[in-house]
C-alpha cells in the first residue's frame, strides 16, 4: 500500500495567502496573473477612512476605483479622537448629546469638503455612499474595526500616514493596528 504526501495544511495556507497577495499587487497594477491561485472575492461593501491628509485622499482614490469595478457601496468614515478622554464632558464629567453636537458641528465643516471631494467622484454613477463620524475617546482602531465588523465590511481601506508632527505616527500606527486586528482584508496605501 503507497501512501499519498499531501501538504500540510500550513504550506497550503501559505501557498493560498502568497497567490492573494500576489494577485492583489498586480491588480493594483493593472497586470493580469495566469495560471496562480486564485480567490473569488466578493466585494459588495468598502469603508475608507480619511482624515483629510493626502495619503488619506490618495486611499480614496483606491476606493473610488474599487467600487466602481465591483458595483459596491462605499461608506466613508472620520474618526474624531479626543486626546484627553473628558475633553467633551460638562462640569460634572459627563459627556453630553449637546457637548459632543458641539464638537461634530465644529470638525463637519472641515470633513464635509472631503466627503463632498469623494462623493463628486462618485457623482455620474448609481453607487450608494454613506458617511459617517464616530467620536473616539478611546482608540481610534478599535472604532475602525468595530464600525467595520458591525456593518459587515467586506474591505477597508486607509492610508498609511496621517496629517502632519506628532498625528502623523499616530495614525501611522492606526494602519497598522487596523492591519492586525480587523476581521477583514485591509488595503493601505501610501
Amino acid at each position: 500500500m503507497r501512501i499519498k504526501k499531501s501538504l500540510p495544511y500550513s504550506k497550503i495556507f501559505i501557498l493560498v495567502l502568497l497567490s492573494y497577495y500576489l494577485n492583489a499587487i498586480f491588480f493594483l497594477k493593472g497586470v493580469s496573473i495566469k495560471g496562480v491561485l486564485c480567490l473569488s472575492l466578493s466585494i459588495k461593501k468598502i469603508l475608507i477612512t480619511i482624515d483629510g491628509s493626502e495619503n488619506s485622499m490618495k486611499a480614496a482614490e483606491y476606493a473610488v476605483s474599487l467600487v466602481k469595478k465591483y458595483d459596491a457601496e462605499l461608506t466613508i468614515l472620520y474618526v474624531l479622537y479626543s486626546e484627553l478622554g473628558f475633553a467633551y464632558s460638562n462640569l460634572l464629567g459627563v459627556t453630553t448629546p449637546k457637548a459632543i453636537e458641539d464638537v461634530l458641528d465644529t470638525q463637519k465643516k472641515d470633513v464635509q469638503k472631503w466627503f463632498d471631494e469623494i462623493r463628486s467622484k462618485l457623482a455620474n454613477t448609481k453607487i450608494p455612499v454613506t458617511d459617517k463620524i464616530i467620536v473616539s475617546v478611546s482608540s481610534i482602531v478599535g472604532e475602525i474595526v468595530g464600525f467595520a465588523d458591525k456593518e459587515k465590511m467586506d474591505l477597508i481601506i486607509l492610508g498609511t500616514r496621517g496629517r502632519t508632527g506628532f498625528k502623523k505616527l499616530l495614525l501611522g500606527s492606526v494602519a497598522e493596528g487596523v492591519v492586525n486586528h480587523s476581521s477583514c482584508p485591509v488595503m493601505v496605501v501610501r
